[in-house]
């Protein structure tokens, strides 16, 4: 049998065709990111994450018990029956496993394609506790049951029970978080499998009311992805507006609005208080930083260059080098008046002294061209479990100036660099400290937070006036002393 030349063009054609759709789909799923894991595929990411942790984890190295226990959950989970399971189940497995080393850094996020085809279902609306009852709002902002607003179980189950599932894989920082404990009440489907009940697309809630009367409703569970896209990111003109309208200055969440809060503060009016919400400052806005120094940093040379102090911890081939920035550098490079200055904070050089961390690298003020502004105007900036990184720097930068407040709630407790790893075989993304974080008084701020020195919840922070309520609160005889001051508790390794 011959073939023609015809056919032979067809079929080279034809294979061409095959080819360039394996490619294709080799593209969108490559093999390095199954989403149906089977026991040696899951052993393999955990014996990968395991070791990540082992050699780079700043709170592994920090805390030999915590590390101990890490180590001991891993074997346990090397050494079960593991079924196949999907990717989000995995990663609940994963969360629930890193969250004993106690790092509020530690992330387990799917990647961006199981991210897509996976439908996670989670409670509508959102979860406020006004300190003795928890309330349930829709997302047009109003109380879901009028009659009956407080929610005191759950399928059943007293609110304190999920509430005690959420804090498993809360930090100790901000595990009495009430916005932290609210993004894990929502997840409700994985603390019910956490508690050993079945998973469902609907969720009996129990209300009750002044008078002790009750009532159930069955509510359906919405999707996550599609609650996300269905939130409306403000412009520029709408973040002025609420700006003006509540008297408070927001960071907004889109970093391409935020050349906009420097306008805003402009136009703020001197003789007020200037009350700031920094909640998602996330990276460095050098502009925002430079701001603040001119309008409230004193210009005593008493204060101290230095925001705070690091040690990032030791592994093979890392370097200072890493983790250095214009305004990061060894505490070697300090003047000599500015280490004597540190050391009169109460600053020890032999704090965390251990062969696993590095030298001390220290996170120095903007440098400033311009010259102070003497005012006596006061800063209020807003905080809470979700200020981390910049904002968190930016906190204890202004909680060394007088004249300055902090209200909310504890910060997280996660200044430091972090640590990216990509698990192989699911593609699940894992993010962790790199380093140790402390005051320039010498107090660890990593794992335990800065402290308010006004404690608001989010029901408050989202529903009340803010400069009525900081009024109200400063004129308490029970109110605390108005100094800013970093919790003195120290964990011992």
């Amino acid at each position: 049998m011959t073939v023609s030349f015809k056919s032979i063009v067809v079929l080279f054609v034809l294979m061409m065709g095959i080819s360039a759709a394996q490619l294709i789909r080799l593209s969108f799923f490559p093999h390095t990111a199954s989403y149906t894991l089977s026991p040696a595929q899951q052993r393999q990411d955990i014996n990968q994450l395991l070791a990540v942790i082992n050699q780079k984890s700043s709170f592994a190295a920090f805390d030999p018990a915590q590390k101990y226990i890490f180590n001991q959950q891993a074997q346990r989970l090397l050494s079960a029956n593991l079924q196949p399971s999907n990717a989000v189940n995995f990663q609940v497995k994963l969360q629930r496993w890193i969250s004993s080393l106690n790092d509020p850094a530690t992330s387990i996020s799917l990647p961006n394609r199981a991210k897509q085809l996976t439908d996670i279902k989670q409670l509508p609306g959102q979860l406020y506790y006004d300190g003795q009852h928890w309330l349930v709002y829709t997302a047009e902002n109003s109380l879901f049951n009028e009659e009956f607003p407080f929610l005191t179980h759950m399928d059943g189950l007293p609110m304190q029970r999920w509430q005690k599932a959420a804090q498993r894989y809360i930090p100790d920082s901000i595990k009495l978080s009430i916005k932290e404990q609210s993004h894990w009440l929502h997840g409700i489907n994985q603390l019910r499998l956490d508690i050993g009940l079945t998973t469902s697309n609907s969720i009996v809630l129990t209300f009750t009311n002044t008078e002790g009367d009750n009532t159930q409703r069955e509510v359906a569970l919405v999707s996550r992805n599609q609650q996300q896209e269905n939130i409306q990111q403000p412009t520029a003109a709408a973040m002025a507006a609420s700006s003006s309208s509540q008297h408070v200055i927001r960071y907004p969440e889109n970093i391409k609005l935020s050349p906009h809060i420097l306008e805003q503060l402009a136009l703020s009016k001197p003789e007020q208080d200037l009350i700031l919400d920094i909640r998602h400052l996330n990276v460095p806005d050098t502009a925002l930083t430079q701001w603040l120094q001119r309008q409230f940093a004193p210009q005593s040379v008493a204060y101290s260059s230095a925001i705070g102090l690091m040690k990032y911890k030791r592994y093979p081939h890392s370097s200072t080098k890493l983790f250095s920035t214009k305004n990061i550098v060894p505490i070697k490079e300090l003047h000599f008046f500015e280490q004597v200055n540190l050391e009169a904070l109460g600053f020890d050089n032999h704090i965390q002294d251990s062969i696993s961390f590095s030298q001390w690298l220290v996170r120095r003020l903007v440098n400033n061209r311009e010259e102070n502004q003497s005012k006596q105007r006061k800063l209020v900036l807003i905080v809470d479990s979700s200020c981390q990184q910049e904002c968190e720097w930016l906190a204890l930068m202004a909680s060394a100036w007088p004249n300055v407040q902090l209200i909310g709630e504890r910060t997280r407790g996660s200044l430091s660099p972090r640590h990216y790893a990509s698990l192989t075989q699911s593609g699940i993304k894992v993010s962790f400290s790199a380093a140790l974080v402390y005051s320039p008084q010498g107090k660890l701020v990593s794992g335990i937070g800065i402290r308010p020195t006004i404690d608001l919840n989010d029901l408050a922070l989202n529903h009340e006036n803010i400069r009525h309520l900081i009024t109200a609160k400063s004129n308490s005889p029970t109110h605390a002393s108005s100094a800013n001051a970093l919790t003195t508790a120290k964990r011992s390794p």
